[in-house]
């Protein structure tokens, strides 16, 4: 009987002490699973088909935060919204800014060659960059190492794995997109800047500071899309494939839907690489 007083005592001083994780999207459940191991439960706020621009958490999602240690935030509209509502709700709870130690670039809508640029702020999605989630897997490592130190050593294993797999998923796009000459792509939303930058890329945008583009806008994409013989239109489930779809229409393309959001978030973005590599025609 003692031995099994013991043994419930440790048990439950374990799971005291292992954190209990929410995170803003998809892909930081994987990235914190990577390092913290599967069996680890991580609550993702934003459903996989909504926007984090525009998604208003239900009252039931927000009971999930009330027995949470860490919050993992990585900059998204959605965070700047809510976040000092969670803190109300929970004020023991821990944000850590996964992208703290990253550079942000502006968003850049790129309406014709000889157009100046738009910015809208800076860009959140740090998460399309195989390098970029290395900077994140270290703030993940480093905090949950200091939050539960008794599987530091499992963290540490896992991370330096997860290290290894970024890498070699850089080398294999990087050997996808390397030969292409086109190197412009038409996306609905821009969210694919760091990607872009990382593989010598150029997103061309349809959507303009959230709103819908106008007709004259439509006109110099579709144009712009004929130009350079652009055949594809990358559009996320997240949003309409209206002004997609039109523009398709008049430049002879195809709309095709690539998710930044997935959570399988190593296979996606290969498979987002494969997309692009087919659109050029490779």
């Amino acid at each position: 009987m003692i031995k099994i007083l013991i043994a419930l005592y440790f048990l439950s001083t374990a799971l005291l002490a292992t954190p209990k994780i929410v995170v803003s999207i998809a892909p930081q459940k994987y990235f914190v699973q990577q390092i913290a191991g599967e069996d680890m439960v991580v609550d993702v706020l934003i459903p996989s088909d909504a926007s984090p621009a525009t998604y208003a958490p239900k009252p039931k999602t927000l009971q999930t935060l009330k027995n949470a240690t860490l919050y993992f935030t990585i900059g998204v509209p959605f965070e700047k919204q809510w976040l000092s509502r969670f803190k109300s709700i929970n004020p023991k709870l821990r944000l850590i800014d996964t992208g703290k130690n990253i550079q942000k670039i502006a968003i850049e809508e790129h309406e014709h060659e000889e157009d100046a640029h738009h910015h809208e702020g800076l860009d959140p999605h740090i998460w399309l960059s195989p390098s970029l989630v290395k900077s994140q897997a270290k703030v993940i490592y480093d905090t949950l190492s200091k939050q539960d130190p008794t599987h530091q050593a499992t963290y540490s294993k896992n991370y330096q794995a997860f290290l290894a797999r970024l890498d070699r998923l850089d080398k294999e796009i990087t050997d996808y997109l390397s030969p292409l000459k086109n190197r412009k792509f038409i996306v609905f939303h821009p969210s694919f800047g760091y990607f872009a930058k990382a593989y010598d890329l150029q997103q061309i945008a349809i959507e303009k500071e959230g709103k819908e583009p106008s007709l004259r806008y439509l006109k110099r994409v579709i144009d712009l899309a004929k130009k350079e013989q652009i055949h594809t239109i990358f559009i996320a489930p997240q949003f309409s494939k209206k002004a997609a779809q039109s523009i398709a229409k008049y430049a002879d393309a195809k709309v095709v839907t690539i998710d930044p959001l997935a959570q399988d978030w190593e296979t996606n973005l290969l498979h987002i690489a494969k997309s692009l590599a087919h659109a050029a025609g490779r």
